[in-house]
C-alpha cells in the first residue's frame, strides 16, 4: 500500500509541474518567472493541465486518508491494494485522456478511480464500530 501511495504522490508532482511547463512554453521563461500580471489567455494544454490537476486535488485527500487508515488499522489486504492500484492507474489514464481531450474515456477513468477508492474503504467499515 505504501508503494502505491508514493506512486500517487509522484503522479501529483508530475501533474503539478505540467502547468508550469506549458506556461513556460506559451510565454517564455522570463514571463513565467515574473509577477505574471499580464499573461495571455492560457493555451489549450495549459488550461487542460490546470483542470486535470484541480481534479486530482479533489480526490487525492480522500484516497490518502483511506490508504493511510488501511495501513494504521492493518487492512492492507488484497481488496485495499487492488483499490489503491486501480486508483493510481485510473488517475494516470485520466491525466492522459484529459490532456488529449478524449471523451468519454476521461469520465470512465474518473469512475474507475472512484471505484478503487471505494474498494479501499470497504475493509475499513467494520472499524466504524470498534
Amino acid at each position: 500500500m505504501l508503494a502505491v501511495i508514493f506512486l500517487v504522490l509522484l503522479l501529483l508532482l508530475v501533474q503539478a509541474a505540467l502547468p508550469g511547463r506549458y506556461l513556460s512554453a506559451q510565454v517564455g521563461n522570463d514571463a513565467q518567472m515574473g509577477p505574471r500580471d499580464d499573461l495571455p489567455e492560457p493555451s489549450r494544454e495549459l488550461a487542460r493541465s490546470r483542470r486535470a490537476l484541480a481534479n486530482l486535488q479533489e480526490t487525492l485527500p480522500i484516497f490518502l486518508v483511506l490508504a493511510v487508515l488501511s495501513i494504521i488499522l492493518g487492512e492492507e489486504g488484497w481488496l485495499s491494494v487492488l483499490g489503491a492500484a486501480m486508483y493510481f492507474l485510473a488517475r494516470v489514464a485520466h491525466l492522459y485522456f484529459y490532456m488529449k481531450g478524449i471523451s468519454p474515456w476521461r469520465s470512465v477513468a474518473f469512475l474507475v478511480a472512484l471505484i478503487g477508492t471505494l474498494l479501499i474503504a470497504i475493509p475499513l467499515v467494520p472499524h466504524l464500530w470498534d
